[in-house]
């Protein structure tokens, strides 16, 4: 009894144990979300980071992931292929540009040994076109109010 109650225990702790391999889901709430990876990656070809937390519209975005022991690293964001640059056993990618949320990261390589890698996503919404005519609305009735009083 004691040993099945033990096992139990056990199981269970590993299931609510944080996944750092594979297929992932980030909070990006806070306009910043960090992930890390660990062996055994691209287990079943590749890696999903998926990033929750943000209210729809559009947003401006940088992308960077470094890698160790990873050959054949390709890394996209929503579909976007980020610069891939290897230095030996190490590569690092890099991608800014304005996407549509929800975010995606897609990572494939063929792992080594020793294969890890980590990375991060920042996100800064884009005003809709809405706002920017408002503030040239607002600037012109300042600049019309200036002119009326100098005269």
């Amino acid at each position: 009894m004691k040993l099945a109650t033990t096992a139990l225990a056990a199981a269970l702790a590993l299931c609510t144990a944080p996944a750092f391999a594979g297929d992932q889901n980030v909070d990006l709430s806070s306009g910043v979300g960090s992930f890390v990876g660990t062996a055994p990656l691209f287990d079943g070809g590749d890696d999903v980071i998926s990033f929750t937390g943000l209210a729809a519209g559009s947003y401006s975005f940088v992308f960077s992931l470094s890698s160790q022991f990873v050959t054949g690293l390709t890394a996209s964001v929503n579909g976007q292929a980020a610069t891939i640059t290897p230095m030996g056993p190490a590569t690092f990618a890099f991608l800014t540009g304005n996407s549509t949320g929800p975010f995606s990261v897609t990572l494939m390589g063929t792992p080594g040994s020793q294969a890890s890698y980590s990375g991060e996503l920042s996100v800064q919404a884009v005003p809709e076109p809405e706002t920017y005519a408002l503030l040239i609305a607002g600037l012109g009735v300042i600049g019309f109010v200036t002119g009326r009083r100098r005269r």
